[in-house]
């Protein structure tokens, strides 16, 4: 009996077996090629103005019909060049370029990443990268879209709170 077991599961190694075995993780030969064609720098590099223009739209639509005092305005500036500058240096290539590396490297197999890497060395691919940095600023127009209402009904609702508390406060003092 023991025997036949161990034959069943002999047998279901065997068949299981050369699917795994074939499965190799990409070699950092494999991952260069794949970022090279895909531009993955260049990529980032277009990325940041937009994710810089996305937060200055934001601010205004945020900000619209508002009366900013010339102090508030320079504040407001100072505070988007801040934040600008720490999008900046989080998503830097010298600090994607590991991580890209990374994900690649546990997510895809080497054929997978070859797969890719020939994929995106047609034109088919080629064009593909080419609207990336587009499909991506539509992408955050349309979030953005949804974001700004939720954003500004969620400020109206702290507003209504806060005078609810006011008031609730000078009612209690009286």
């Amino acid at each position: 009996m023991n025997r036949m077991i161990a034959s069943l599961l002999l047998g279901a190694a065997l068949c299981l077996g050369p699917a795994a075995a074939f499965a190799a993780p990409p070699t950092s030969e494999q991952v260069d090629r794949l970022l090279t064609v895909m531009r993955a720098k260049d990529t980032v590099a277009a990325i940041l103005p937009q994710i810089e223009a996305s937060q200055r739209q934001m601010v205004q639509q945020l900000t619209a019909g508002q009366e900013l005092s010339a102090d508030q305005r320079a504040q407001l500036d100072r505070t988007l060049q801040q934040s600008s500058a720490a999008v900046t240096r989080a998503l830097s290539w010298e600090k994607l370029e590991p991580l890209y590396r990374s994900l690649y490297s546990q997510t895809f197999e080497g054929s997978e990443i070859d797969a890719m890497a020939d994929f995106y060395s047609t034109p088919a691919g080629q064009s593909m990268l080419d609207k990336m940095p587009l499909l991506m600023q539509n992408t955050m127009q349309a979030v953005q879209s949804l974001i700004v209402p939720m954003l500004q009904e969620l400020e109206r609702d702290i507003r209504n709170a806060a005078a609810a508390e006011a008031e609730a406060e000078s009612k209690a003092k009286k």
